[in-house]
């Protein structure tokens, strides 16, 4: 039996609930090969959206030992003030 490879285009009108119906009726095994195929299709997406979220770190080295100095100075006094 000789095979021939056709290449062609059709525009079907699927929805969003039709090819969610199809991919529940697909295997567990091609769901998770799905899965992963949509996790690669979407890896940019969701970092671009995840470097929007998160904001600029401008500390420098002197704030954050600013900052650790303030805090044990806090906790000190706390202790101290505890034990007495």
């Amino acid at each position: 039996m000789n095979t021939a490879t056709y290449k062609k285009t059709y525009s079907l009108p699927f929805t969003f609930d039709d090819v969610l119906k199809l991919i529940k009726s697909f295997s567990m095994e091609d769901k998770v090969r799905l899965e992963k195929e949509l996790e690669k299709e979407t890896l940019i997406y969701r970092a671009q959206k995840l470097s929007e979220n998160i904001k600029a770190n401008d500390l420098t080295m002197e704030d954050v030992v600013a900052e650790v100095m303030e805090y044990r100075k806090r906790k000190d006094a706390k202790g101290s003030f505890h034990s007495g």
